[in-house]
């Protein structure tokens, strides 16, 4: 007798392969006459990286902007926001203008590149009657610590001959002043909250640079330069606004904006998995599902660590629900985990190239959810 009458369906996206839609699309295809014999709740799902302003612009009842800014090599590119009139609320992913997937392999390097588009969109939406901007800081390509979105805005940093310096990463090391007077937000009018992905801390071993600088193309020689310029940023900043940005959690996030966000326009950083949690009311819906199934691209240690699904998967077994785990690949078996009613069916073995996994991750979705079928009796 199937026990299972309400699912629901909340999963990340599978990065660089398939959206969280995209994923929920795929299961549904392999659920058995889901609209008859199921009440299903569909809730695709951000923790502050890529794809985190388009979960939340229905919760926000917010309109798609489309504007033409800078990439971070500064080509004019075409990105997109969300603005609620109603709400008078923007939400912004860092990605949109600043993410690594914008650029080609050779033109990764963190060295060279600027969050100035991130600050053109920010300053769009205060000009469109923005009180409240929401930030996703996950995807990015960067390692400038916000300068360049805060250059966008109206910021200047300068070298000790007090020459205006390119906001860029490698010139983190150079600045020795910073001019705000040219500031075209007040920032104390507004509230922006910059959501992070990842806790690491903002420089040191397991700071942004030696974390994830390498990752978007740095060397090891760059990555040292990188982390002595947050470093340096950090003081300066310390001694010239009185603000310890090393000190808050999420400060490395995307290449240290996270820090920079809370130094020059604000901010407040908040963890991405637990206010997405929050904002979609993720808890009632979890107490009220007979199974959850979940999942994202890769999943390991870090995922019960602070990440959306593993927020989910905490909750879920609070109400001792059980938990299905579609995910490219799993490095934990379902013995591994601290919480009860979790399996796993990861789509391969092992790590796949991106290409491979583009064409071949819907099908295997709709394959595992035949085993899921038949693991929880689904028919």
């Amino acid at each position: 007798m199937r026990t299972v009458k309400n699912i629901l369906i909340a999963p990340d996206k599978f990065k660089f392969t398939l959206t969280a839609n995209e994923v929920i699309d795929a299961v549904y295809q392999g659920l058995p006459s889901s609209e008859n014999n199921f009440n299903i709740v569909n809730c695709p799902l951000a923790d502050g990286g890529e794809g985190t302003s388009d979960i939340l612009a229905d919760y926000f009842n917010a309109d798609k902007i489309c504007i033409n800014v800078n990439n971070s090599l500064f080509k004019k590119i075409d990105a997109y926001y969300y603005f609620s009139r109603k709400n008078k609320t923007a939400i912004i992913d860092l990605s949109s203008a600043s993410g690594l997937q914008l650029l080609d392999i050779k033109e990764q390097n963190p060295m060279f590149t600027s969050s100035f588009g991130t600050g053109e969109m920010i300053l769009d939406a205060y000009e469109k009657g923005a009180k409240k901007i929401i930030v996703g800081l996950g995807g990015s390509s960067v390692n400038d610590m916000g300068i360049g979105a805060a250059n966008a805005i109206g910021y200047r940093f300068l070298s000790n001959n007090g020459f205006e310096l390119r906001p860029i990463g490698k010139n983190l090391i150079k600045i020795f002043q910073i001019d705000d007077s040219g500031a075209k937000i007040p920032f104390y009018e507004i509230e922006i909250i910059s959501l992070y992905d990842v806790k690491n801390q903002l420089y040191g071993k397991n700071g942004a640079a030696y974390t994830f600088a390498g990752q978007k193309g740095a060397s090891k020689a760059e990555i040292k330069i990188l982390d002595r310029g947050l470093s340096h940023l950090s003081d300066l900043i310390k001694k010239q606004f009185k603000k310890d940005c090393a000190i808050e959690q999420g400060s490395g996030a995307a290449g240290g904006f996270g820090a920079g966000s809370y130094a020059f326009f604000n901010a407040k950083l908040k963890p991405g998995s637990k206010s997405i949690f929050d904002y979609l009311k993720l808890e009632e819906k979890i107490k009220n599902c007979d199974l959850l199934i979940t999942g994202e691209g890769k999943f390991d240690k870090q995922s019960l660590r602070g990440k959306v699904t593993g927020e989910l998967i905490k909750t879920a077994n609070k109400y001792k629900k059980p938990v299905a785990v579609i995910c490219g690949i799993s490095e934990l078996e379902s013995s591994d985990s601290e919480y009860e009613n979790i399996k796993f069916f990861p789509l391969f073995k092992k790590d796949v190239d991106i290409e491979t996994a583009k064409q071949k991750s819907v099908e295997l979705i709709i394959k595992k959810v035949a085993n899921i079928i038949e693991v929880y009796n689904l028919v």
